[in-house]
């Protein structure tokens, strides 16, 4: 990555950060208008860069139209002032994610991903959200505490993220007269078989249940355990005196009927 191009990106995350800021739900005047204009032409920036260095032109209509839902949806998780919507596109969010983890070929962790978040952690935090939730917005919802600050962490660690992009090890890729030559060799047949040539769900199973299995059957019993222990912490005592009841003399034992 050229200079030109990190000050190009650093750029487009200064908008985006003050799209975002300007976003966030505040007291007073509401600023979400020119916060969502800005956080779109940050969005839109962003995409024709990635166009222009030539990411994802395996599948680019997948992958833009996928990057640009998971970042739009990202934003709106953080600036929506009402935490069901902020948990359902939470969800939405976790889907985009996943079909770009499809279009990279990572099918297993694409369908943990919808089963583990989409399907169990973000569903629950919806109905815990619904039913926990008081009458009436709370104060945190209506006004975002520090959210300049907020916003200059979060564009310090993706300008980190970003800056390091050059120092990536990049032993593993061969050199382009490598690559040609590779790409010109005739194919040949795998002398071990087609058992050897195998998914990435299988690969994955695989590790799991030859190299990992005790952690992985330690984690059941963890788990396990939390649920019991969970059962155990929220189940109801009932004190013996109500179990008991009033003691009443001979005589007006069933006599006497509560009110209903």
């Amino acid at each position: 990555m050229s200079g030109t191009t990190a000050y190009f990106l650093y750029a487009i995350f200064a908008i985006g950060g003050a799209g975002i800021c300007f976003a966030l739900p505040r007291a007073g005047r509401s600023t979400r208008t020119a916060g969502t204009i800005l956080a779109l032409a940050a969005l839109a920036l962003l995409l024709v860069l990635m166009a222009a260095k030539g990411i994802g032109q395996e599948y680019p209509v997948f992958f833009y139209l996928f990057s640009a839902v998971a970042l739009a949806t990202a934003g709106r998780v953080i600036t929506h002032p009402r935490p069901v919507y902020s948990a359902l596109y939470f969800v939405l969010l976790v889907v985009a994610v996943a079909f770009l983890l499809v279009l990279q070929r990572a099918e297993f962790l694409a369908v943990a991903l919808i089963i583990i978040y989409a399907g169990a952690i973000l569903v629950t935090y919806a109905f815990v959200i619904m039913l926990a939730q008081q009458a009436g917005a709370a104060a945190y919802d209506i006004r975002s505490r520090e959210p300049f600050w907020a916003v200059l962490a979060g564009f310090v660690t993706m300008g980190a993220v970003a800056g390091q992009i050059d120092h990536l090890p990049d032993a593993a890729l061969p050199p382009a007269e490598d690559q040609i030559r590779l790409a010109q060799a005739p194919v040949q047949a795998d002398p071990a078989g087609p058992d050897e040539n195998i998914g990435n769900t299988e690969a994955v199973g695989r590790s799991l249940l030859t190299t990992y299995v005790i952690t992985l059957e330690v984690a059941g019993v963890l788990l396990l355990v939390a649920i019991v222990g969970a059962i155990a912490i929220v189940r109801k005592r009932v004190p013996a005196d109500e179990v008991a009841g009033e003691e009443k003399p001979l005589g007006q034992i069933g006599k006497e009927v509560p009110p209903f």
